[in-house]
């Protein structure tokens, strides 16, 4: 039997953060990425000469390394990391604060004892959403501390081996300024390293080099934003439409060559920014030469009608109507390429990877001779593993490697050696998210980007013509079509960034309006994104839990509110902190909350980190906390009254008398160290109406 072949994409790719316009870079994520994975993910590969993979490159962020390695690139936070600690300001300090631990606590801070004493030093925001009561606890030394620590942090695997970084991380504390600008300097030179080694695993035969659209836009929706309600019919649209198949083969095509000039070799394969397909986006990649692509399984399933075959998904298919030339399209396993993003990170790495090629051993006797495609972000998922993910990794690609029944490919060698290729009557427009494009149009908020883009790309064509893609500000419109803006509009996404990712999308249309000579619409002087909102749900009905620590009964929270750590982050964008989720509900005469840990039990939460509390914070109907800690094996009660009752097992759930149902107000909070590690909700506080048993609808 043949082996059960496995193609790995690794996804790498940040937003813009450079305006096509000035050449400043509003945020640090490609730098950082680029010392802490980007290296690492093709050095680690580089380990395993039998190993075949694919890493998909794109262009923007090609353009955004060079910046980087030629040394002309300046972001806030290398901005802020040289400046002299004796000479930072008010604002320089408090961009510090709340910059410079942009990093997950548990696996990198938690570890290092100054950075986490730093941590804890700077506390909670005051009354004003500011860090200036922090500011007064802070000297220069700590500063250059953070400084330092914050760079450390973000250094990879390889970066960890060079005597003098292992040296600063050794020391811990009481760093010079000779100390921090030697290590900026390690930094910045480390940065030439990270295309060439993408070529030479190319060049060596164990990686494939793959792309995206230029700037990363949804090519379905430049084609034809109709397309949206292939999958969702009564999907709000925006009111200036934009339909610009051209902006979408200049994306496709400008990908390819960009690829050529910087590696010497066109790319076979195009990964569409976020899976997003359609016939008509198929048929430009066929065009342009483009020899595979790939979306989500959800998508294939759309097209078969939602019967799919066991093992559909394992092996290519060809979509008719898109013609001869139309690229094979491979559809990822969603379990499987979830498992690694969001699954394995609180596993032992041994035991994760041998799950993984159990799942794989299972697939094979329904898709003989297939293909298991495997493809996920190949950066941010790392910083939720221990160790950056090295561990994992290792022993993936070194069972991968070492099983005869099992044979990592490239895609296009999955092309190349043969098997069934499926055929598509249809393709359903759709993306990796839902199977629709509902995360990026849709909402007011990302309608009116559209409008907004759709307005300036008209008036460009208005002034240019034929002529618009030769002319200096194609770029900056078709940075503006990228996807990453429409991402963070809306509900769905919120990020501690927000207010730059739309300050930045309006100033490109800004920047177009001023090139061609037209007055901009004063919208594009308001914000488009209006705040978050809320990251919980309310109860829909009363619940009567037994505190034991445990669910001891499928319907006993089934009707309770939940806040998610995660709401608003996303699939990609994990929350960062130790605690899951938080239920909560009432009977009309007590509040119940239960809290979930992230992984493990309550107990090994709390032991995880030094003085760890765990806290129920109301203040409504009456200021009330009730406090715990660990006291040997014991979760005990600190402060909140007799009445106050808790269980703590697997979870902790805690009642609270209430002295009137009629509105509750609270949080809850992780503190280690008198600091707040978490609080949930992320910002304000759960409120719900509990009202007295009869008022229930059950």
């Amino acid at each position: 039997m043949r082996p059960l072949r496995v193609a790995i994409l690794w996804h790498q790719h940040q937003p813009l953060y450079r305006s096509p316009r000035n050449g400043r870079y509003c945020l640090p994520w490609v730098r950082l990425h680029g010392l802490k994975d980007y290296y690492d993910m093709a050095a680690l590969a580089g380990e395993f000469p039998r190993l075949r993979l694919t890493f998909n490159l794109v262009p923007s962020l090609l353009d955004q390394i060079d910046d980087y390695a030629a040394g002309t690139a300046i972001d806030p936070a290398i901005d802020l990391a040289r400046r002299p600690a004796e000479d930072l300001n008010e604002e320089d300090r408090l961009a510090l604060l709340d910059l410079f631990f942009s990093v997950p606590y548990r696996t990198l801070i938690a570890p290092y004892p100054r950075y986490a004493a730093l941590f804890h030093k700077r506390g909670d925001r005051a009354a004003d959403g500011s860090w200036r009561e922090a500011l007064a606890r802070f000297r220069p030394g700590d500063l250059r501390d953070l400084q330092v620590w914050f760079h450390l942090a973000w250094c990879g695997r390889t970066l960890r081996t060079r005597p003098e970084v292992r040296e600063l991380i050794s020391r811990g504390d009481g760093f010079s300024e000779e100390d921090k600008m030697s290590l900026l300097g390690i930094l910045d030179a480390f940065l030439a390293g990270v295309i060439p080694i993408h070529r030479r695993l190319r060049d060596e035969g164990i990686a494939e080099l793959s792309t995206s659209p230029y700037y990363h836009p949804i090519l379905p929706l430049l084609c034809d934003q109709d397309s949206a309600r292939e999958a969702i019919h009564d999907l709000p649209l925006p009111e200036t439409p934009l339909r610009r198949p051209t902006d979408a083969l200049w994306h496709v095509r400008r990908a390819l060559d960009r690829m050529e000039e910087r590696f010497g070799r066109r790319p076979a394969g195009m990964w569409p920014s976020e899976g997003g397909l359609s016939e008509a986006a198929l048929r430009i990649m066929g065009e342009s030469g483009v020899r595979w692509t790939a979306s989500d399984e959800g998508v294939l399933n759309a097209s078969l009608g939602g019967a799919a075959e066991p093992g559909a998904i394992h092996g290519p298919w060809r979509v008719e109507p898109a013609g001869e030339a139309s690229p094979a399209v491979f559809f990822r396993d969603t379990g499987l390429s979830d498992l690694i993003g969001f699954t394995y990170a609180s596993w032992n790495a041994a035991e994760a990877a041998a799950a993984f090629l159990g799942h794989l051993r299972g697939i094979a006797p329904q898709a003989p001779d297939g293909v298991v495609s495997v493809i996920l972000d190949g950066e941010n998922a790392w910083e939720f593993y221990p160790d950056n993910g090295t561990a994992f990794l290792r022993e993936l690609y070194g069972a991968l490697t070492g099983s005869p029944d099992i044979e990592t490919v490239t895609f296009s060698q999955a092309l190349e050696s043969g098997g069934p290729v499926g055929q598509l009557s249809h393709l359903r427009a759709g993306s990796w998210i839902g199977a629709s494009f509902a995360t990026w149009i849709g909402h007011p908020e990302k309608n009116r980007a559209w409008s907004l883009l759709a307005q300036a790309r008209n008036e460009a064509e208005r002034r240019f013509g034929p002529d618009l893609e030769s002319s200096p500000v194609f770029p900056v419109l078709a940075a503006a079509e990228g996807s990453d803006w429409f991402w963070w509009f809306g509900d769905d996404h919120s990020s501690e960034q927000d207010e730059i990712f739309d300050a930045s999308f309006r100033d490109l249309l800004r920047g177009v309006h001023q090139m061609i000579g037209s007055r901009a619409p004063e919208e594009l002087d308001r914000p488009i994104k209006r705040g978050r909102t809320r990251t919980w749900n309310e109860p829909t009905g009363p619940i009567h839990p037994t505190l034991d620590g445990a669910v001891t009964d499928y319907f006993e929270w089934l009707t309770a509110g939940q806040c998610d750590a995660a709401a608003g982050q996303g699939a990609m964008h994990q929350a960062v902190g130790m605690i899951r989720r938080v239920l909560f509900g009432s009977d009309g005469r007590s509040l119940f909350v239960r809290i979930d840990p992230e992984r493990g039990d309550i107990r090994g939460l709390m032991a995880s980190l030094p003085g760890a509390t765990l806290g129920v914070d109301l203040t409504v109907p009456v200021r009330q906390t009730a406090r715990f800690r660990l006291e040997g094996d014991r979760v005990v009660q600190l402060e909140g009254g007799a009445a106050v009752r808790h269980a703590a097992g697997k979870i902790l759930e805690v009642e609270v008398p209430l002295t009137d149902p009629a509105r509750v107000q609270f949080s809850v909070s992780l503190a280690s160290a008198g600091s707040t590690v978490q609080c949930l909700p992320r910002d304000g506080a759960i409120v719900f109406s509990p009202g007295e048993p009869p008022d229930w609808s059950v």
